[in-house]
């Protein structure tokens, strides 16, 4: 069970950012001992890849929970932003987030419908629910610096993760939502290097 368990953490954090999904997921992201570490200050990794520990290609389901949670987390941030953001633009970043994640949520939950067994959580892992947390005790320009470094760290991670499960992957309908999800994941990279100039 605890195998299972920090398996589907890795998976959950790896698309910490899928960029483009709703519906959550009720997996830990993180592994015991793990010293990964994004290059931005502050950052929490929000994921590894989509392998899974020892090398381990991800299951569907680890996948699906992980694409949800990544989801999930864009989601929540995307409206704390609408809601919080000290700048016009980290508002609108937030919004896009919202309705593009909830497009790629529903394409997920489409695309998981189709492989036998493979249930959708409805939260986010509790890694990144305790990023939401934090993003949530913030305001004014802190709130927006933060935003945008989780946001960048988790959209690498989760472009990482789709490219390799799209390559990999063993259940068709999930590898190709993870090829229509790197386009999204990507844009919201791109504007992301626009926020921070």
């Amino acid at each position: 069970m605890t195998g299972k368990m920090t398996l589907a953490a890795v998976t959950a954090l790896a698309l910490g950012a899928v960029a483009c999904k709703q519906e959550g997921t009720t997996v830990s992201n993180n592994v015991s001992g793990s010293t990964d570490q994004t290059d931005e200050p502050g950052v929490a990794n929000l994921g590894a890849n989509a392998a899974a520990p020892g090398g381990m290609q991800m299951n569907p389901q680890q996948f699906a929970e992980t694409a949800a949670g990544s989801d999930l987390f864009e989601i929540a941030t995307g409206k704390l932003a609408q809601q919080k953001g000290s700048s016009a633009a980290v508002k609108s970043f937030g919004g896009m987030l919202v309705d593009e994640h909830t497009k790629s949520s529903n394409e997920l939950k489409a695309a998981a419908a189709k492989v036998p067994g493979v249930a959708l959580p409805v939260v986010p892992p509790p890694q990144l629910q305790a990023r939401i947390d934090a993003l949530n005790g913030l305001s004014g320009e802190a709130f927006d610096r933060q935003f945008i470094a989780d946001q960048t760290a988790s959209h690498q991670q989760t472009l990482t993760a789709l490219n390799a499960y799209a390559a990999t992957g063993t259940a068709q309908p999930l590898k190709e939502h993870a090829a229509r999800a790197t386009g999204v994941v990507q844009k919201h990279l791109n504007e992301l290097n626009q926020l921070q100039q």
